[in-house]
């Protein structure tokens, strides 16, 4: 009897300690769930570098790191925001003393071909799946643009648009007798609407504001306007689409520097234009300071949020007096942010960048008015705000694709590399003639245009001399059509 009670003792002690040990086992499993659910802590904290110059996305973006530092607690992100010309400095040196950020975009103006020349960046295929690629639309992944040598370098910002439209304080047209739902159409009646908003605000507003430190936004307007007018200038080249080389004192040209020109003397500009970068222009435009500003379609959702009493709408480029002759040149979409060839996380960076271009944070930035996505269906899902809806319908009629260089050729990537823009550049000679540094810009873009060629032709010989296989013919698209979208088609029927 005492052995048989020893025996079930022995038993009930068993089940207790296997009790034990399972109650242990389940909890250490629970609290690796949540653990898991959390983000794993650990003892080793990396430092991930970010550095750009899309301040209209800030708000948005200091949340998402947040959020992403939340869910990754191993990864402290350091994000740096520059304007765009400090930008092109600070990369570049930062870049030659081997100190180059994680991840960071190519600068305004340059290709991907002269970047990875330079070995910027790392390719990206093997950090992005499958399933990463397929969020994008169409287009994203293409030689020349965002790929070199069948890799991947960089991915876009958003879905490229003119970023040369006019916005328009509407209480100020009212102010000074203008009609809101009736904006101007060609270049005089612009130049007399600021005029006018000049006028009636008596030293408190002003025709037009313009971020004039900021070199692009001299540049653009240039370049797409003059495009109405023929001059067939396009971002993707160069060289004219209409002449085939660089055209840059045309009368298209000379036309939209004149007109920029004569509303300076009109007195039409708000004083404080050449001593402020584009933000400043859109937040003083924001108060209400000014009648016109070009740029692009970010600045509607910083308005939206920090002046959400300002009425504004959106209109086209004028056109000029003597009729329309072309469209804006829609960009096909441009490289834009990758990682640095020296980045000691790439992985972590790769993180990023799948987390960045994920629909949940894209939505965000189309529903705020930031910008129109890259990725499937998220801009007909996520856009709410109206002047958001009535730029994109703006910007598509206003404007048809242009054809690429790149995309026809992608061995002109090594023409890219070796080109070297000529200096002052077309932003650099209309900021001059607002400054009053410029009093005719004529001789001034009939040498830019020399120097162009002159270059372009240097960098052609120079790519030969190394084995690629190119010509000046690459830049020049006898099928092309200023008013026509150039097709994929039209790449195929212009390469037999």
């Amino acid at each position: 009897m005492k052995r048989k009670f020893k025996a079930v003792g022995i038993l009930l002690m068993l089940v207790l300690i296997l009790q034990v040990f399972t109650g242990c086992a389940k909890s250490t499993a629970d609290n690796g769930s949540k653990e898991k659910s959390e983000g794993k802590k650990t003892d080793k904290q990396i430092t991930l570098r970010v550095m750009d110059w899309a301040d209209s996305e800030k708000p948005y973006r200091d949340q998402f790191i947040k959020d992403f530092e939340a869910r990754h607690p191993d990864i402290k992100i350091e994000y740096t925001l520059l304007t765009s010309d400090q930008f092109q400095n600070t990369i570049t040196t930062a870049i030659k003393s081997g100190d180059a950020p994680d991840l960071f975009p190519i600068p305004p103006g340059m290709k991907l071909s002269t970047a990875v020349a330079g070995d910027w960046f790392q390719p990206l295929d093997k950090y992005l799946d499958d399933e990463f690629k397929s969020r994008f639309m169409d287009g994203v992944f293409v030689e020349g643009i965002t790929m070199q040598d069948g890799k991947i370098y960089t991915i876009p910002a958003k879905l490229d648009l003119s970023n040369t439209l006019i916005f328009y304080n509407k209480k100020l047209f009212k102010d000074a007798g203008l009609d809101p739902e009736n904006p101007p159409k060609t270049y005089s009646e612009f130049r007399a609407a600021a005029k006018a908003i000049t006028k009636a605000g008596d030293g408190k507003a002003y025709g037009i504001i313009e971020g004039g430190k900021t070199i692009v936004r001299w540049k653009n307007p240039v370049i797409d306007w003059s495009a109405q007018g023929g001059s067939g200038l396009n971002p993707h080249s160069p060289l004219s689409l209409v002449t085939n080389d660089a055209n840059y004192d045309s009368k298209a040209v000379l036309d939209v520097m004149n007109l920029f020109k004569g509303m300076n003397d009109d007195g039409s500009y708000h004083p404080k234009t050449m001593s402020i970068a584009a933000p400043e222009a859109r937040a003083l435009f924001g108060q209400g300071q000014a009648g016109f500003i070009v740029q692009g379609e970010w600045c509607i959702g910083v308005w939206k949020k920090d002046n959400p009493d300002l009425d504004f709408g959106v209109m086209a480029p004028p056109v000029p007096d003597d009729g329309q002759k072309g469209y804006l040149p829609r960009p096909n979409l441009q490289p834009w942010l990758g990682i640095a060839k020296t980045s000691k996380h790439p992985e972590a960076a790769a993180q990023y960048l799948k987390e960045y271009y994920s629909k949940d944070y894209q939505s965000v930035l189309v529903k705020a008015g930031d910008r129109f996505s890259i990725l499937k269906d998220v801009n007909e899902s996520a856009a709410e705000i109206e002047q958001f809806k009535q730029y994109y319908s703006i910007a598509m009629e206003s404007s048809r694709l242009a054809p690429s260089v790149e995309i026809r050729n992608p061995e002109t990537a090594k023409i890219f590399g070796k080109y070297k823009d000529p200096q002052p550049g077309l932003g650099d000679i209309l900021q001059g003639v607002i400054a009053g540094a410029l009093k005719d810009p004529k001789e001034q873009l009939k040498m830019l245009s020399k120097n162009v060629n002159t270059s372009l032709d240097q960098a052609i010989d120079a790519a030969k001399a190394e084995g690629a296989k190119v010509s000046k013919d690459d830049f020049n698209f006898s099928n092309w059509s200023p008013n026509k979208d150039y097709t994929a088609q039209d790449y195929e029927a212009i390469r037999k």
